[in-house]
C-alpha cells in the first residue's frame, strides 16, 4: 500500500468510526429497541425503600436536599433515609444531625475515601431491599419515587435509572452544551432501557435491588458498573423518564473538563475489573452496547486527531485540504470558546462540547494507561 493510500485509509477509518459512534449506533439501537423490547410491566407498588445520599462538604445544599426528600410522595413509614458523609470538613454532618428526629440517619466517616466506598458501607447498613441512590445537590419531583419504584413490580427488573433535567440558573456555553449532550443521551437511554440493558445510570437518581448490589473498589465508577453487573446477573436495567430530578449544570469549563476526564479513567478501570462484560461470546448484546456507547466514544478524540493529521498530510488533494480546513476551524473555534465563554447558542454548543469532551477523554485514556487511580471526590458547583 502506497503512502497516500495508507493515509487515506486512516482518514476514512477514523471518519467512519466517528460517524458510527454518533449517528449509526443510535439508529441501529433505536430500530432494534422497536422490535426487541422486553416489555417490562409496571404497577403502583410501595415497597419499603432505603434512600442513600452521599455527601462531601455539602453544607450549602444538604438541608434543602433532605427537605426535598422528606416531601416526596411516598409513605413516610416505608422510607429510610441514610446520609453518608465522606469525611466532610464543613457543617454537613451538623446539619444532617438536626434531622435525626425526623428519621434521617447519619453515617459519618472520618476520612474522604470516595463516593463508591461510602455507598458500599451505606448499602450494608440499609434495612430494605430497594435501594435508591441520590446526590446531595439534585432535587426530585414530588412523584419521582413512585415512578421509579413502580418498575420493580416486574421481578425481572434489577435496577432503574431516573432522568436528570438541568436547570438553567446561569446561561453560558458550558451549561448550554450540557443540555444538548443530555438531550442526545436521552435517546440512547430510552432505547437501551427498552432492551433492559441500559449502559450506566445517572448518579443523581437511580435504584437497585440490594440483593443485586456488588461492593466495588474505591477507584470504580458505581453508577456505570453497578447496573452492568445487574445485567450480568440476568436482570434488566430500565429507564424511567418520568422519575425526574433537577440538577444545576456545571458552569465552569475546567470543572466539566475534569469531570469528563475522571469519568473515562474510572470507566476503563471498572471494565478492566470485569472483562466478561465486554466479551461478545458471553453477552453479545451488552458487549456491543458498551463498545458502541462507551469505549468507542471515549476514543473519538484519537479518531479526530487521526483525521486531522492524515488530511494535513494529504492536503495536496482538494478534498483533504477542505477536510483539514474544516477540522482545524472547528478545533480553533472551540478552543476560543473554551477560553472566552461568552458565545451563546445551541448551534455553537455542539462543536464546543465535542472538543471539550473528547479532549478530556483523550487525557482520561492516557491517565488509565499510566495507571492513575481516581478515588476521592468533591462536589462540582457553580
Amino acid at each position: 500500500m502506497s503512502h497516500s493510500r495508507y493515509l487515506s485509509a486512516v482518514f476514512w477509518f477514523c471518519f467512519l468510526l466517528t460517524g458510527y459512534v454518533y449517528f449509526l449506533y443510535p439508529i441501529i439501537l433505536t430500530r432494534l429497541s422497536r422490535f426487541a423490547a422486553r416489555n417490562y410491566t409496571k404497577s403502583r407498588i410501595t415497597p419499603p425503600i432505603s434512600i442513600i445520599i452521599s455527601a462531601y462538604n455539602e453544607e450549602r445544599s444538604i438541608a434543602r436536599k433532605i427537605e426535598n426528600t422528606l416531601s416526596l410522595d411516598y409513605p413516610p413509614e416505608l422510607v429510610e433515609i441514610i446520609v453518608g458523609s465522606d469525611g466532610s470538613r464543613d457543617r454537613t454532618e451538623e446539619i444532617v444531625k438536626s434531622y435525626r428526629e425526623r428519621g434521617v440517619r447519619l453515617l459519618a466517616f472520618p476520612e474522604n475515601r470516595g463516593k463508591t466506598v461510602v455507598q458500599n458501607d451505606c448499602v450494608r447498613e440499609a434495612s430494605h431491599e430497594i435501594i435508591v441512590f441520590m446526590d446531595a445537590a439534585s432535587m426530585c419531583e414530588r412523584g419521582a419515587l413512585r415512578k421509579l419504584v413502580s418498575n420493580f413490580a416486574d421481578s425481572r427488573v434489577g435496577a432503574v435509572a431516573g432522568r436528570v433535567v438541568f436547570t438553567r440558573l446561569e446561561k453560558n456555553l458550558t451549561a448550554e452544551s450540557q443540555g444538548v449532550y443530555w438531550s442526545y443521551e436521552q435517546i440512547l437511554k430510552k432505547a437501551e432501557g427498552s432492551l433492559g440493558s441500559l449502559v450506566g445510570v445517572d448518579g443523581p437518581l437511580y435504584a437497585i435491588r440490594k440483593s443485586l448490589y456488588n461492593s466495588l473498589d474505591s477507584d470504580m465508577m458505581s453508577d456505570f458498573i453497578s447496573p452492568l453487573l445487574v445485567i450480568r446477573n440476568g436482570h434488566g436495567v430500565v429507564y424511567e423518564p418520568e422519575a425526574v430530578t433537577y440538577e444545576d449544570p456545571t458552569a465552569r469549563t475546567g470543572d466539566e473538563f475534569n469531570t469528563r476526564r475522571r469519568i473515562v479513567t474510572r470507566g476503563f478501570t471498572s471494565l478492566a475489573r470485569y472483562p466478561e462484560l465486554i466479551n461478545p461470546a458471553r453477552m453479545p448484546l451488552l458487549a456491543w452496547q458498551i463498545f458502541s456507547h462507551k469505549i468507542l466514544r471515549w476514543m473519538v478524540g484519537f479518531y479526530y486527531l487521526g483525521m486531522l493529521v492524515s488530511s494535513l498530510l494529504l492536503a495536496t488533494r482538494r478534498f483533504f485540504l477542505l477536510a483539514f480546513g474544516s477540522l482545524f476551524a472547528i478545533l480553533c473555534l472551540s478552543i476560543y470558546a473554551l477560553r472566552v465563554q461568552d458565545v451563546a447558542g445551541r448551534w455553537y454548543a455542539i462543536p464546543y462540547y465535542f472538543v471539550l469532551v473528547n479532549l478530556a477523554s483523550v487525557l482520561g485514556v492516557i491517565d488509565y494507561l499510566r495507571g492513575r487511580k481516581v478515588i476521592s471526590w468533591k462536589p462540582v458547583r457553580q
